[in-house]
This record gives C-alpha cells, sequence and structure tokens, in this order.
C-alpha cells in the first residue's frame, strides 16, 4: 500500500508543480479561453473518462473474480494515468488538426 500512496501522493504534487511552473513562464493572455478552447476541453475530458469507465469496470470484474488487492489497485492506478494521457493527447490533436464539432 505504501508505494501506491507514494506513488499517487508524488504525482499530485509533481502536477501542482508544473502548473505552477508552466502558468509563471507563460505569456500574459495565455490563460484567456474562448468558445473553442471550452469545446476542445469537453472534448479530451469526455475520451480521457471513457478511461476511468474502462477501469473502474475491469476493476469489478477483477473483484468479482477475487483478484489480489494489488491488482485491483494497479488496475484503478493505470485506468486513471491512461486517463490523463488520453485527455491531454486528445486535446493537443484538436488543437494541432483543428476540431470537429458534432
Amino acid at each position: 500500500m505504501a508505494p501506491l500512496l507514494w506513488t499517487v501522493g508524488s504525482s499530485i504534487v509533481l502536477s501542482i508543480v508544473l502548473h505552477i511552473l508552466i502558468r509563471g513562464l507563460s505569456a500574459r493572455g495565455a490563460g484567456m479561453k474562448d468558445q473553442r478552447d471550452r469545446e476542445i476541453y469537453r472534448f479530451g475530458e469526455h475520451i480521457g473518462q471513457s478511461f476511468v469507465v474502462i477501469g473502474a469496470v475491469a476493476a469489478l470484474i477483477m473483484a468479482m473474480a477475487e483478484v489480489n488487492q494489488f491488482w485491483i489497485a494497479n488496475a484503478i492506478y493505470l485506468a486513471f494515468v491512461a486517463s490523463a494521457i488520453l485527455a491531454s493527447v486528445a486535446k493537443i490533436v484538436a488543437y494541432r488538426r483543428g476540431f470537429q464539432t458534432w
């Protein structure tokens, strides 16, 4: 349990520090968002949340199969990490290649 808690805690701290550094180094007015920015953010979050659902279903199936708690916790953590990465990649692709609203 200790490695999981250390990993989660350090991920949170690292994320906060990186956000502060990026915010400090970005140009003035870089934080202003328009309608397109909000739609791309929502689009990326919807795509990323799909992995949270997949991880929850996988953890539920693993719990029903009475798999060791270690593997269930790792599956959930992997789902959160994959969700964050996929959401970020989807947002970057939407900014670089254009964004199609439905």
